[in-house]
Parts: structure tokens; C-alpha cells; sequence
């Protein structure tokens, strides 16, 4: 009978536990007598199968008491996961241990002598001189000889030459070697050829006159630099012009001079030189054209798309236009960018920002409390998401053609979320994460000519298998609105100013779809006037303005619609029925009811088509707003360089 070694006799295992603390459904179903005997005999089983023989009293003694002491562990430090995990990690644990044991008990069986022995052998029972020559020499160990310390004090006898002389003897040598050096120049020289000893003092004599040139003309530039200029030389004071008309001499235009002063006594041609302005100059433009590079941040949204009327998009998936000009953007909104990027030398992708939804629903059997799908299966589940753009192909390269087409492979770098709530289904919503493609090169170059212009791109994220992220899409057909009355609790409230309002779907959709905390923008529920008496139609004109606001609604709960009663999200995690929240009327004077559509004569629950539910007409939709992405491009354009082409003179 499995017993833990902490268990007080007398007592059950499931009733200890409860003295301690109340178990969860995990800690009572792996603590169960049920498991630990299936968990022995997969253990048991297995190691008779490898060694072939059945295990005796004391190996299954060893491998019970092994298997309780692992039980405790593993739960002690892995907690309430799931009951396959903590079995997996016991029967590994457990396995390892007893494989160790079951080897130690092989080796005393191949070799009966212990450790202990053997050195007892090896060192006590030696013979007496054996062992006393092996301590002698242990002891007689030779050392390395120190060596002697160097002589460093300067020696004061007077043997030997001073330093005087040994100079003198060095500069002799070096005199009688030059010497010896210069008689051999001559010998060669005088017993080369004659032709050759020409040549050799024709180059020499060059070499002298070049040299004697070169002197002159630096002593002439010297002279030159010394010697007074002529505009240092001070200018004669000129004399006062009007004394040629006092007595009574001729004007400089009158003696011939057609440049003449008349208010000078000296004729132009010797007045001193003009000063020189930078404009008499003609400066030569260079022959090439500057540029310079223009960095421009691109941010695409795919909540821009036209998310009311393409329904083959979603956001993991959908396509941007460039300078769309007056080609037909229509009523509906679609991505586009109004700029017209020109001569594009790179482009790059700094980032994407994805939202952490659940992209499918796993729907799990619990043996306590019944079918579970809160599990989610998010984008952070891969290691890598793959962006491809068909008119950005990069230099990336893999083990399949999803890498090879790629234009950037992102990996995580950061996260973040809104207050997650308490309630369970409001966990449903985990913010957003940032990918960015770390290490890598993402980018696109245009080389040695820039790209004129971009058209347009096509993006989709990918898994790294290639499939879609997520084939769910981000916005649902509307097909009526509820005002709650009678067994919608517990969201019931008066028909003229309701505190919430019921949408239904026209399809069900996923718990992770549509979340609490969610903003839902509406778009083309109109109401039709005509429908009810006139009476009722600026409270229906009202509503639906309130219904389409472009700042969206946010969810407070999702459920199904049984019939004309409230109830919570299906086995399955799917659902049909959207709860949001009316406005308030006047908060900040202190009311706290809720706003009355069409003043205070409206009633929106009587003004709707049938008895507070409106149908409402295709077209419509609505998109979530809080599970859109965002993907930041770099775009650098050559541009040319005006500095470049400004003149000296006009800076």
C-alpha cells in the first residue's frame, strides 16, 4: 500500500492533505493511490524489460521508496500543472535513479573488492622494503638549483684602457675605414670603361648644376620677398581738383582723356587700382550633381484597410497603396499613404506590433470542473514570425521557400498589457508584443539606381511553417440590436434609457475574437425612418449616431442568446451576443442615469422595428479595434543637394 513517508498512519493520504491544506483537483488526483500504483508499474515493468529478469524484494523495496520520495518532489516544486506533466517528470526522475542504483549493483557484483580494500592493498600490505625505498625517494625529491646573484657594483681597479682612449681607437677605425672605403671607389672608377666613366661624371655635373639652380632661385625669392612692394609704397596725396578750374587749366576730358575725372587732377589711368569683387570672377561648376538621403519613418495600420466592404483581408493579411491621388478611394476607408516616395535608395522594417490573442480555442476535458477553453495559443508560441512582401524579396535564405520569399524573420522583443481584470473571462485580452528582426539585416537595396517610385505592398505575417497567423477575422456582420428586457439578466433595464445594449452576431465567433475590455467600432447600421411612426425618428436618428461614433464602444461581456435569456459562452468558446454599455447622461453634475435617446420624450426600446429589437439591413459590420497590427517601415530617398549648388560669393 503506497504511503508517503510524511503520512500519519491511520489516515488516507487524500485526508492528510486536506489537514494541511485544501487540494486542488491536480494535487488530489496525484497524490490518489490509483496513480502511484499505475506509476509503479510502468516503472516495474520497464526495468524487467530491460534487464530481463523480474526484480527481487530489496530492488523493489529501493524503487518504491524512490518513486514516494520523487512524488513529493516533483509536486513541491512544479506546483498544480497538469497531471500529465507532473507523471512525465516523475517517471524520468524516478528512472534515472534506479538506473543508477541498478549499474552501482553490477559493479559490486563484476568487483567484489571495495575501494577501501583495494588502498589497503596497495599501501598498507606492501612489503617492509619496498615500501621504505619508496618513501626515500619520495623524500630525496631534487630541487632546482638557485643561480648566483648577478654582479652589479661598478669595479673601481684601474686595468685596462680608459674611455678617452677607447674613443679615440673607434674614431681611427672609423677614419681608416672610410679611408679604405674611398681608394676602392677610386680603383673601381678608374677600372670601369671609359664611356662609362663619361656617363657617371656627365650625371654628376648635372646633378651640381641642378642643385646651384635650385639655390639662386630660393636666394632671388628671398631678395624678391625682402624688397618693398608697390602698394606698400605710400601714395601721393592728390591735389584739389578745383584748382584747374581756378586757374583757368583744362578739364582731363578736355585735354583727351575720354576716362578723365573732373573732380581728380589725375586722369583715371593713374588712380590706383580698384578693389576686385568676387563677382568679376567666373567660377567653374562642378561636373557631377550632389545629393544627399532623406530618411522618412513609414507607420502602416491595418485598421485602415477598407475593413466594411473586403471581407478577403483581415490583419495578418492586406495590401497598402501609394499616392492614390483622386483614383478612387471611394466612401469606405482603405491603407494608403497620400505621400509619393521618389528615387528610393533603401527600404526597411524597423518593427511590427501584434496583438496577443488566443488564435484558436483548445477545448480541454477537466476531470473537476468539465470542458475548459481558456487556454490560449498566441503569437509568442512561435519562435518566429515570417513577413512577407512580394514587392520587397530580400537577400534571406533557409531550408524552405517561405524563408527564401521572405522579406524580414521577426523575433520577440517586448510586450505589454492593460490591467488583465479578476474575472476569468476578462483575461481573455494580453496586449500587444513588439517583433523586430533582431541581428538581422530586414531591408531592401536599390543599387547602383534607386527605385523611381512604390506603388503599392503587399504584406502578410506568417507562421513558420508558412501557414497564416490567424485565418479568424477581425470583424463580424451585426445582425440586430437588443434593448434587454425580461430575461437578459443580468443586463435588464427600462426601454427609454437602457443601461446597456444587446448586439447579436449574424455568425458565432470566438471568446478571443471579441474580449471584455475590446473596442468595437461600428459602421453603416442606419436606421430606417420610415419603419415605425415619424414619431420615433430622431430617437432612431439619435442611436444611430451614438451606435457609429468612430470612437467604438467598449465590450462588457460576451454570452450567447438562448431565446430571449442571457447565457455565458458555450462548451466550445463560442458566441453570439455582444454586451456594451449605454452612455451616462450627465456625470460630471452628479447624475447617475443613463442618456435618453431622442431628449426626454424618447423611448429607443419602442422606436426600434419589432418590440425592442432592430433588425438590421446589410450592409454592416463591426472591427476590433484592439486586434489590429501596426508595422513601422524606414524609407530613405535620394534627394538632390542644394548647398551643393550655392556659389561662394551668394553664401
Amino acid at each position: 500500500m503506497y504511503r508517503p513517508a510524511n503520512q500519519q498512519p491511520g489516515t488516507t493520504l487524500p485526508q492528510q492533505i486536506r489537514q494541511v491544506q485544501q487540494p486542488s483537483a491536480i494535487r488530489a488526483q496525484f497524490f490518489s493511490q490509483k496513480n502511484y500504483t499505475t506509476l509503479q508499474r510502468l516503472l516495474v515493468g520497464d526495468f524487467q524489460k530491460r534487464q530481463g529478469l523480474s526484480l527481487n524484494e530489496k530492488q523493489a523495496d529501493r524503487l518504491e521508496r524512490a518513486l514516494e520520495h520523487y512524488i513529493e518532489e516533483v509536486y513541491k516544486t512544479q506546483g498544480d500543472r497538469p497531471i500529465e506533466v507532473l507523471n512525465s517528470e516523475v517517471l524520468r526522475t524516478t528512472a534515472q535513479d534506479f538506473n543508477k542504483y541498478i549499474q552501482r549493483q553490477n559493479a559490486v557484483v563484476a568487483n567484489p573488492q571495495t575501494p577501501t580494500q583495494t588502498i589497503m592493498n596497495k599501501t598498507i600490505y606492501q612489503d617492509t622494503g619496498q615500501r621504505f625505498e619508496i618513501q626515500q625517494q619520495e623524500r630525496q625529491e631534487t630541487k632546482a638549483i638557485m643561480p648566483a646573484v648577478p654582479e652589479f657594483r661598478i669595479s673601481l681597479d684601474d686595468d685596462g684602457p680608459s674611455s678617452v682612449d677607447l674613443y679615440e681607437r673607434a674614431k681611427k677605425a672609423r677614419e681608416a675605414e672610410a679611408a679604405r672605403l674611398a681608394n676602392s671607389a677610386k680603383d673601381a672608377l678608374g677600372r670601369m670603361d671609359q664611356g662609362l666613366q663619361q656617363r657617371i661624371g656627365a650625371d654628376d655635373a648635372f646633378r651640381q648644376g641642378q642643385a646651384n639652380q635650385n639655390k639662386s632661385t630660393e636666394l632671388l625669392l628671398v631678395e624678391r620677398q625682402q624688397a618693398v612692394q608697390p602698394l606698400d609704397m605710400p601714395l601721393v596725396v592728390p591735389p584739389d581738383g578745383r584748382e584747374l578750374f581756378l586757374t583757368g587749366s583744362l578739364a582731363p576730358r578736355e585735354q583727351g582723356d575720354a576716362n578723365g575725372n573732373s573732380t581728380t587732377a589725375l586722369p583715371e589711368f593713374m588712380s590706383p587700382l580698384k578693389s576686385n569683387l568676387p563677382q568679376d570672377y567666373l567660377i567653374r561648376q562642378p561636373s557631377t550633381v550632389s545629393y544627399k538621403e532623406i530618411e522618412n519613418n513609414l507607420f502602416v495600420y491595418s485598421a485602415d484597410r477598407d475593413w466594411l466592404k473586403n471581407i478577403s483581408e483581415n490583419r495578418y493579411s492586406f495590401s497598402v497603396n501609394f499616392d492614390p491621388a483622386n483614383n478612387g478611394q471611394g466612401y469606405y476607408p482603405q491603407v494608403r499613404v497620400q505621400e509619393k516616395f521618389k528615387n528610393i535608395v533603401r527600404i526597411e522594417l524597423v518593427k511590427a506590433i501584434l496583438p496577443i490573442e488566443g488564435l484558436n480555442v483548445l477545448v480541454q476535458q477537466q476531470p473537476t470542473v468539465g470542458i475548459n477553453t481558456a487556454y490560449q495559443s498566441n503569437v509568442l508560441s512561435y519562435p518566429f514570425v515570417t513577413v512577407r512582401i512580394p514587392e520587397l524579396e530580400n537577400n534571406n535564405y533557409g531550408s524552405d521557400n517561405f524563408i527564401d520569399r521572405a522579406f524580414g524573420v521577426l523575433q520577440y522583443d517586448a510586450n505589454w498589457f492593460s490591467d488583465p481584470g479578476t474575472y476569468p473571462p476578462e483575461t481573455d485580452s494580453r496586449g500587444y508584443t513588439a517583433l523586430i528582426p533582431k541581428f538581422l539585416k530586414c531591408q531592401k537595396v536599390y543599387t547602383p539606381a534607386p527605385l523611381s517610385t512604390l506603388q503599392r505592398l503587399t504584406i502578410s505575417m506568417l507562421r513558420p511553417d508558412g501557414q497564416p497567423i490567424s485565418t479568424l477575422m477581425d470583424t463580424l456582420d451585426v445582425s440586430s440590436v437588443i434593448i434587454p428586457i425580461g430575461n437578459f439578466s443580468p443586463y435588464n433595464g427600462s426601454t427609454t434609457a437602457p443601461p446597456y445594449i444587446l448586439i447579436q452576431t449574424r455568425q458565432f465567433f470566438s471568446r478571443f475574437q471579441v474580449a471584455v475590455g475590446d473596442t468595437l467600432r461600428f459602421a453603416n447600421t442606419i436606421y430606417d425612418t420610415s419603419a415605425n411612426p415619424a414619431l420615433y425618428a430622431s430617437t432612431r436618428q439619435d442611436f444611430g449616431n451614438w451606435l457609429n461614433a468612430d470612437a467604438g464602444h467598449q465590450v462588457v461581456a460576451i454570452g450567447c442568446r438562448n431565446g430571449t435569456t442571457f447565457a455565458p459562452v458555450n462548451d466550445i468558446g463560442y458566441a453570439n451576443l455582444i454586451v456594451l454599455p449605454n452612455s451616462f447622461a450627465s456625470p460630471t453634475t452628479g447624475q447617475t442615469g443613463y442618456y435618453q435617446f431622442g431628449g426626454t420624450g424618447g423611448d429607443i426600446g419602442a422606436a426600434l422595428t419589432s418590440p425592442f429589437t432592430y433588425l438590421v439591413p446589410a450592409p454592416n459590420r463591426f472591427i476590433n479595434q484592439s486586434r489590429q497590427t501596426q508595422l513601422v517601415f524606414r524609407v530613405i530617398t535620394r534627394e538632390m543637394d542644394p548647398v551643393a549648388q550655392l556659389r561662394p560669393d551668394n553664401m
